[in-house]
C-alpha cells in the first residue's frame, strides 16, 4: 500500500474520503452502472455505508441524462455518490443540484472537472491514469474504501478484480497498475489464485470457485440482460454470497432469451439492415431486444465487431429504444435512444496508434450535435443517448468528424 499512498492521485482520494467523513447526514444514495464493474462498485459502497454507519439507497441506471438526473434530485437529498458513470456530468449535475446535495462521482471513464462547493469528482482520468487501462470502477473504489477503512477493506478485494475483469482489464494478458495492486492484496488475502493459460492470466476467485471471469459474465448479465427484472440486485447480493440456485436460474434464462435474440438479429444485418456509410456501418434494433436493457445494444456490438459480415476498416454503431419506465426511478416523460459504438480489431490498430479518432473523442462530439448527452466513454466502445428521429443525423455528424480528422492527418 505504501507505494500507492505516495502517489500524487492518493491526495485526490484522501479528499473524496475526508467529503465522506465529513458529512453529518444519517443516509447515502449510491447510482451505478448495470455492468459487472458497476455492481461490484455498488458493492463496495454498501460495505463503505455499512462501515460508517449510513443508511444506503442504490439506484441502477443504464446512461446518464438530465432527465433521468433531475428526477433523482429532486426526490433526494443528502449525499449522492454516482460510480461507474457520470465522469462527464459534473456541470450537469452540479446545475441540476443546485447546492441542494453533496454530490461525489468516483469514475474511471473520460472525466472534467470542475469547481463547485457540492459537487466532486474522484476519476484517474484527470491525473493522467488511464481508467481504460490501469484501474476500474471497481479498483476504483476499493482504494477509496481502502484508504478510509485500511485494512479492513481487504475482506473485499476479491470484488475489485471482478469488477476489473468485468471491464475487460485483463485483456493485454492480465490487470495492470492499480487494478494489479487489488490483485495483489485479494492474493496476500488468500481470495484469488492467478493461474497461467499461455500467456494470458485467469483469476480463479476462491469464494466462488470459478474465474472471475466466468462470474463477471454472469454479474453483467443479470445487469444489463435482466435490468427491466433489477436482476442488479441480486448481482450485488451474490458478490458477498455466491450464487444461490435461484440466481443461477435466472442467469441461465437471461443467456438463453439473450442468445436468441442476438441470433435473429444477426441474421437480420446478414440480410441487409446493416446500412453502410464511408466510415460507419450501422443498425437499429428498435424495441426488438426488449425485455433486455439498452446495454444489450453495446454487448450485440461487442459480439459481432469481427464477425465475417461485418466491414473491419470501419465503425460500429447500433441504436436501441430507451423505455420511458426505469426500475428503480418509474416513468419518465422522454423519447429517445441508446447509442453504442464499437470497433473491429483491425480498425482498433489503427485508432490506439492515432491514426484515425477513438469512439471517446467521436462520440461526445457527434452527440453534441443532435442535442445528446454521452458518458461513460472509451476509445474503442462508447454510449450515448439521443433523441429518438436524430440517429441519421447523428451518423452525418459522425462522419464528418472522422473526415475532419483524416484531413489534419493528410
Amino acid at each position: 500500500m505504501e507505494e500507492f499512498l505516495h502517489s500524487e492521485f492518493f491526495e485526490w482520494v484522501e479528499k473524496a474520503v475526508a467529503l465522506i467523513r465529513t458529512y453529518e447526514g444519517d443516509k447515502i444514495t449510491v447510482v451505478h452502472h448495470n455492468d459487472a464493474d458497476g455492481i461490484c462498485s455498488a458493492a463496495l459502497l454498501s460495505k463503505v455505508c455499512e462501515y460508517l454507519g449510513f443508511k444506503s439507497e442504490f439506484i441502477c441506471i443504464e446512461k446518464v441524462y438530465p432527465a433521468l438526473i433531475e428526477r433523482i434530485h429532486r426526490d433526494r437529498d443528502g449525499m449522492i455518490i454516482y460510480t461507474d458513470l457520470a465522469g462527464l456530468a459534473a456541470e450537469m449535475i452540479d446545475r441540476i443540484n443546485a447546492g441542494k446535495s453533496r454530490v461525489l462521482i468516483i469514475d474511471h471513464h473520460p472525466a472534467k472537472d470542475i469547481e463547485s462547493d457540492t459537487v466532486h469528482v474522484l476519476d484517474p482520468e484527470l491525473a493522467g491514469i488511464s481508467g481504460d487501462i490501469f484501474v476500474s470502477a471497481s479498483s476504483l473504489n476499493y482504494i477509496f474504501f481502502r484508504v478510509l477503512a485500511g485494512k479492513d477493506a481487504m475482506d473485499y478485494a476479491y470484488i475489485a478484480v471482478l469488477g476489473s475483469v468485468g471491464d475487460y482489464h485483463d485483456r493485454s494478458g492480465g490487470v495492470l497498475g492499480f487494478d494489479r495492486f487489488a490483485l495483489s492484496e485479494a492474493i496476500e488475502k488468500d481470495q484469488v489464485k492467478v493461474k497461467l493459460e499461455g500467456v494470458r492470466e485467469r483469476y480463479y476467485i476462491e469464494k466462488f470457485g470459478e474465474y472471475a471471469d466466468v462470474i463477471a459474465q454472469y454479474l453483467t448479465t443479470l445487469g444489463a440482460v435482466g435490468y427491466e427484472r433489477r436482476g442488479y440486485r441480486l448481482g450485488i447480493k451474490a458478490c458477498f454470497d455466491g450464487f444461490d440456485e435461484r440466481t443461477l436460474k435466472m442467469v441461465s434464462e437471461l443467456e438463453e432469451l439473450k442468445e436468441r435474440k442476438f441470433e435473429e438479429m444477426i441474421e437480420r444485418l446478414k440480410k441487409g439492415e446493416l446500412k453502410q456509410e464511408k466510415y460507419t456501418q450501422w443498425f437499429h434494433v428498435r424495441d426488438f431486444f426488449s425485455p433486455m436493457g439498452v446495454k444489450t445494444v453495446g454487448e450485440f456490438c461487442q459480439l459481432i465487431k469481427d464477425m465475417s459480415f461485418v466491414n473491419d476498416s470501419k465503425y460500429l454503431v447500433g441504436f436501441q429504444d430507451k423505455p420511458k419506465s426505469i426500475p428503480d426511478i418509474g416513468e419518465i416523460e422522454w423519447n429517445c435512444v441508446k447509442m453504442s459504438g464499437r470497433i473491429p480489431t483491425s480498425l482498433e490498430r489503427r485508432v490506439l496508434r492515432g491514426e484515425m479518432p477513438g469512439l471517446d473523442y467521436l462520440v461526445p462530439k457527434a452527440s453534441e450535435t443532435v442535442g445528446g448527452f454521452a458518458d461513460a466513454t472509451h476509445k474503442i466502445a462508447a454510449a450515448t443517448i439521443i433523441d429518438k428521429g436524430k440517429e441519421e443525423d447523428f451518423i452525418k455528424a459522425f462522419e464528418r468528424l472522422v473526415e475532419d480528422y483524416e484531413a489534419t492527418r493528410s
